[in-house]
């Protein structure tokens, strides 16, 4: 494989290279970019235990290839994760690395900090980031994470104006000697802790662990619209995942009925 530096540099050409060692509780190596088309696809060239973080996303994506809006003053970050034992034993990933992701939030003090299945952090009822994951290579994964921190994204998209919000904006909501919205940097080492420990949780506890704990802060249903894969929708209110992964749903009379993962493109919750 050629050095790491070299794939980065020739993929950027115009961004400048900051290189961090030994970051965070699994010592990561931590590349810093300007500007760059999508950390994601830089990352895919690394191998485990590096990741690649940008002050501004020229093409940044989301599920489905949609339009991530990644504006200066935001973290937008991609980590490579080792995956041994073949893919299958990483499905469902995402929902272990976005509980942890949670957990971060709340130690930031983040009111009403949650994850909407299956890759939304939020703060209440407004995104405050989300999260994607692929498979690099057969041994590794490349997980993608964007968090609005001091940025304004709805500035780029006014229609996110009603759906979004940053972390310096809910912190600021709260009481007045809470402490100041943290550095880019930090925040960065943060994410790339939880990342490790949500990497050692799925090897010890696998999607059973993820699951039992997203079902724990399914406290209060919540409706929600859901677009399917094969056409035509379904509402209903969102109670958890089954053992499987599958979403529980409760229609109007009460009655609980499942949708599964795999059929569902888009999922909006409505109140």
């Amino acid at each position: 494989m050629p050095d790491a530096s070299s794939l980065l540099t020739a993929d950027a050409p115009d961004s400048p290279l900051r290189l961090s060692h030994a970051v965070g509780t699994a010592g990561w190596r931590l590349y810093e970019y300007g500007t760059v088309r999508s950390t994601n696809d830089l990352a895919d060239a690394l191998p485990a235990w590096n990741a690649v973080r940008a002050d501004f996303q020229t093409a940044g994506r989301g599920r489905f290839a949609r339009v991530f809006v990644s504006d200066p003053g935001g973290l937008w970050i991609s980590a490579v994760l080792p995956s041994e034992s073949g893919p299958q034993k990483w499905a469902g990933f995402s929902l272990m690395v976005g509980i942890h992701l949670v957990r971060m939030l709340e130690d930031l003090s983040v009111p009403g900090a949650r994850l909407r299945w299956p890759n939304d952090l939020m703060a209440g009822r407004k995104k405050l980031g989300g999260l994607l994951i692929g498979q690099s290579t057969r041994n590794t994964l490349v997980v993608g994470f964007g968090l609005n921190v001091s940025n304004a994204p709805w500035k780029t998209d006014p229609a996110l104006a009603e759906i979004s919000t940053s972390l310096e904006q809910v912190l600021a909501n709260l009481a007045p000697n809470t402490a100041p919205t943290p550095e880019v940097f930090s925040l960065a080492v943060r994410t790339l802790n939880a990342l490790a420990d949500s990497h050692q949780e799925m090897q010890d506890g696998g999607m059973a662990s993820a699951i039992r704990q997203l079902n724990e802060r399914c406290t209060e249903p919540v409706g929600v619209r859901i677009s399917l894969s094969q056409g035509g929708h379904t509402t209903g209110h969102f109670t958890g995942l089954d053992p499987h992964g599958h979403l529980r749903l409760l229609d109007e009379d009460g009655r609980q009925f499942l949708v599964p993962h795999h059929s569902v493109e888009k999922l909006v919750e409505i109140y």
